[in-house]
């Protein structure tokens, strides 16, 4: 069966594999033929409820198992989807429906009510219902469904950067399909895993977990945010899992509990990383409770899904590496004028390849900017990334612009010194804010450390000139839904401790 729509992923693993658990949620499991039944309900409700081709129906909940329903389902009818966290400030909410102007908004039981009274002040015409509504068993006298063609839309994922609104990637069936398959290429899901996502599923790295799953025949484990703390490793020993798609800051939590708890994850093969930087020290520790474990550094970005995967346990022998670019896949590195330059020199990422996305919505100007075309037509994806590459061509990610700052005569990155101070005994998670405001550098941390160990241990680590000018150890470290450093929030953050002046 070849696989044009994002949909015949499901249809494929359903013929081949019907009573294979494909989804655990809440205590139930659903095998690949009911999960491909309930997307054929699904997608037939839709369409009763007036949903088109074309049509944007927007999914509102977090780790609910009907976001997964409803991402094959519209597939099958040829409609857009938009999967946005339950969790998404009202504020910035009333933005997305506003700018997505869906047919439909499906929601979880307490998101809906938010969402009904957005969509009714706002004027858009916009049906709100509950997710729970959406029937299981497909109806027999239906007409048959109208799907479309590989370069049709299928999602529009939201992304926003540190101070902007949301805005939406377009993603068509066969970018989506690419970025899927190459990156199961890499890292080689199997069918007996067991896949553990805690991660929100409007979060891109979360929603390929669903199709990655698929393409091999594993088990996608859903859980949610109470599930990234505490109770994270009776989790992942509770459901034998062997696959852990992390952020730094989940795989800091797990390292953490297992350090204190003494035991390890025997099921546990896999972790993989993206988001942001994961230190050497966290994977070492992980490599240390969890015998045989392989940690996967990863780099990537909505507007192309992932631009590399390293090998496991790469870091070992290049640290910092995040991997060649994907099959298929070109990423260099230009300066200001749009000059390549040669390995070991920092510039600009620049990517190509079939998982380039279409664009941004009703976004023109910003598309223009980002999604550049080469001297026949073909797309650039400008990534606004700072990296540098070496003679393999593998990728070091140095920052985002905006995270690499002059100091002292120095060019300073965050990840630079956040990776130093994570290595730190004492220090559960760390993030930096670069300077602003006639403010120099700011360290951030958490964890039993005092200010003094803190400044003695990180000059062990970073030359005089590259540590930042002040030093806070707090209570906790804002995150965003992702379970990203949320740096917006950040810099409202009080110490825990009274801390004096800058760096020594």
């Amino acid at each position: 069966m070849s696989l044009v729509l994002l949909h015949d992923l499901l249809d494929r693993r359903a013929h081949l594999s019907p009573d294979t658990p494909a989804i655990t949620s809440g205590g139930h499991t659903w095998s690949y033929a009911q999960l491909r039944d309930r997307t054929v309900a699904c997608a037939q409700w839709l369409r009763r409820q007036g949903v088109a081709r074309g049509d944007r129906v927007l999914t509102l909940a977090a780790g609910h198992p009907q976001v997964a329903v409803v991402s094959y389902a519209v597939s099958r009818i040829g409609a857009i989807h938009s999967i946005i966290s339950d969790q998404t400030r009202p504020f910035h909410l009333e933005h997305i429906l506003g700018d997505c102007a869906p047919r439909l908004v499906l929601a979880a039981e307490d998101a809906a009510t938010t969402a009904a009274s957005l969509a009714a002040d706002g004027s858009m015409g916009v049906a709100v219902r509950e997710l729970d509504e959406v029937p299981a068993v497909p109806a027999d006298d239906e007409a048959a469904l109208t799907a479309g063609v590989s370069v049709d839309p299928v999602a529009l994922i939201y992304t926003s950067g540190s101070t902007s609104m949301p805005k939406a990637v377009v993603s068509n069936h066969r970018q989506m399909l690419f970025a899927a398959r190459a990156i199961q290429r890499r890292l080689g899901y199997r069918g007996h895993d067991s896949v553990f996502c805690c991660l929100p599923l409007s979060f891109d790295y979360g929603l390929y977990q669903l199709y990655l799953s698929t393409l091999a025949g594993a088990r996608l484990v859903l859980g949610g945010g109470d599930d990234a703390g505490p109770a994270l490793l009776n989790r992942l020993r509770d459901e034998n899992i062997t696959v852990l798609p992390a952020v730094p800051t989940l795989a800091a939590t797990l390292a953490r509990l297992l350090g204190r708890t003494g035991t390890t994850v025997q099921s546990l093969r896999l972790v993989t990383n993206t988001g942001a930087a994961l230190g050497v020290a966290t994977s070492d520790r992980l490599r240390k409770h969890v015998a045989g474990l392989g940690v996967v550094p990863m780099f990537g970005l909505t507007e192309c899904k992932r631009v590399s995967i390293e090998e496991p346990n790469a870091d070992l022998v290049r640290p910092g590496s995040v991997g060649r670019p994907l099959p298929d896949t070109e990423a260099f590195v230009v300066d200001r004028d749009g000059r390549r330059l040669p390995a070991g020199e920092t510039g600009e990422l620049v990517v190509r390849g079939p998982h380039v996305m279409c664009g941004y919505w009703r976004a023109q100007e910003l598309t223009a900017r980002r999604f550049r075309r080469d001297e026949v037509g073909q797309p650039l994806l400008h990534t606004g990334d700072l990296c540098r590459l070496d003679g393999e061509g593998n990728i070091y990610f140095v920052g985002r612009e905006d995270d690499v700052y002059k100091q002292n005569g120095f060019r300073v990155s965050s990840i630079e010194v956040e990776a130093a101070a994570m290595d730190v005994p004492g220090v559960h998670l760390a993030a930096v804010l670069p300077p602003a405001d006639g403010r120099g550098a700011r360290l951030f941390v958490t964890g039993p450390v005092t200010r003094d160990a803190l400044v003695a241990e990180l000059g062990e680590r970073l030359e005089q000139a590259k540590l930042p000018g002040e030093f806070h150890v707090v209570d906790a470290i804002p995150l965003t839904v992702a379970g990203k450093v949320d740096k917006r929030a950040l810099s409202g953050v009080r110490d825990t401790v009274p801390v004096g002046g800058g760096a020594p």
